[in-house]
């Protein structure tokens, strides 16, 4: 472990000079969008650099809030889910080039993509002592990239700020959020709300989902059910009795048998991110190469002011964190809806690695105000466009809800349905189809 750690800190080090700031029109990017790509030093010690990609709202870029995306791994890149879900331009079913994306979340907000902790995408670091490896250095880093952010964009520094990620973003958001508001008046006056997609933010309350999907889709039988459950409890033991190195080689046994037992009754591999499909490109299951070369190459890096190898996920930054992979983070999730504000769960129901199950538990485990009130809420059927897209509960300021046909990947699986999701909640108003706003976005060609 010892080793890999160093090695670890060897790959995140950087001694490369980038561009403060680029000339982003240089490239023939679609959508006529107004946007920026930088550089902002969250820790002058260091010398940590956090590479962002910023693009204003198709809207009214002046009044619409501020969206700022976490891509979770630990280490995966937020351009990833920029050119893969969300963005105003995507590169999906193997594009060599972006294509307009009409589904783009910058519809109706300002929204600020940010490669985060150092080595992840672009970001990099000066010192092997500026390594992050844990969250409240992260989020400390976060919360000094968003003041410089907002100083040198003043123009945005007072509009709404909605933070939202996915996967182990259910660690990062949550610690962002909370971090803020103890810490930070400048951002805490424009902190509305945080949204956690398929998120991992509670081990212990999410380790026990496995076998319940997996046994509820019929993927394992009741025999490996009851044998499985006894893996689980070892598992947890380790959890409770504060073992987690111990802990994390026996959830990930345990894990990685029900998976395995999944995979020889459907005699496939399994994409863990979706168990409809087989696993095509390991370890993500999906092909980014077209993403992975796009971004490597020489014109387009020139565009973004960066000069640097990119990848979709850094393990450097994956082993780094590993001592925060066990902890939870729904306390924080409970402190921001103390502070009053709304927060947003969702969860793709085909994915397993972060599935629904453990997104439900975590959210009726977690100590807040409302903890009773939401758990006696029944859930209520989202209709969109005709037919049923998910199921959600609120209750007060937050929504836990469960996305029909999508995976890990939300914006990716169902984008019409994600945007709307994100609209709603930022606009703060219920989950009804609103047919005036859909017919008038298609006449703005948005749709």
């Amino acid at each position: 472990m010892k080793l890999l750690i160093a090695l670890a800190l060897i790959t995140l080090v950087s001694i490369y000079c980038d561009k403060t700031e680029a000339i982003i029109n240089s490239y023939p990017w679609p959508g006529n969008v107004t946007q920026h790509t930088g550089y902002i030093v969250v820790n002058k010690t260091h010398g940590n650099n956090f590479f962002y990609w910023f693009f204003e709202s198709r809207s009214k870029p002046s009044q619409d809030p501020l969206i700022l995306w976490l891509t979770g791994g630990p280490g995966c890149s937020s351009s990833l889910a920029l050119l893969a879900e969300n963005g105003p331009f995507v590169m999906r079913n193997g594009a060599k080039q972006p294509v307009l994306n009409q589904y783009g979340w910058n519809s109706f907000a300002n929204l600020l993509y940010v490669d985060q902790p150092v080595g992840t995408g672009f970001s990099y670091t000066n010192n092997p002592l500026g390594i992050e490896t844990n969250e409240k250095t992260i989020a400390r880093e976060l919360t000094v990239f968003l003041e410089e952010f907002y100083q040198k964009f003043p123009k945005y520094a007072s509009l709404p700020l909605f933070i939202i990620g996915e996967s182990y973003a259910g660690h990062y958001v949550p610690a962002f959020s909370a971090y803020i508001l103890q810490n930070s008046q400048i951002v805490t006056k424009n902190l509305k709300g945080i949204g956690i997609g398929n998120g991992w933010v509670d081990p212990k309350q999410q380790y026990p989902a496995y076998t319940e999907f997996m046994h509820d889709l019929g993927y394992i039988t009741n025999a490996e059910y009851t044998v499985f459950n006894i893996a689980k409890d070892a598992c947890l033991a380790l959890i409770d009795a504060g073992s987690l190195v111990e802990a994390m080689d026996a959830c990930s046994l345990y894990m990685e048998a029900v998976l395995k037992a999944a995979e020889l009754h459907e005699k496939r591999s399994m994409n863990v991110y979706d168990v409809r499909i087989p696993c095509g490109s390991p370890p993500l299951c999906y092909d980014f190469s077209n993403v992975d070369a796009f971004l490597n190459s020489a014109d387009v890096q020139a565009a973004l002011g960066v000069n640097r190898s990119w990848t979709e996920c850094n393990m450097g930054v994956h082993i780094a964190l590993l001592g925060d992979w066990m902890k939870e983070f729904e306390t924080s999730v409970a402190l921001t809806l103390k502070k009053g504000v709304r927060v947003l769960v969702y969860s793709g129901k085909d994915d397993f690695i972060c599935n629904y199950k453990g997104g439900l538990a975590w959210t009726g485990d977690m100590e807040w105000s409302g903890k009773a009130q939401f758990n006696a809420k029944s859930f209520t059927d989202w209709v969109f466009d005709g037919k049923k897209v998910a199921e959600y509960k609120t209750y007060s300021n937050f929504t836990f809800m469960e996305v029909e046909n999508a995976g890990h990947m939300v914006p990716m699986d169902q984008p019409e349905v994600s945007l709307e999701m994100i609209r709603l909640f930022i606009k703060d108003k219920p989950f009804v189809e609103d047919i005036k706003r859909y017919k008038s976005l298609q006449y703005l060609n948005l749709f």
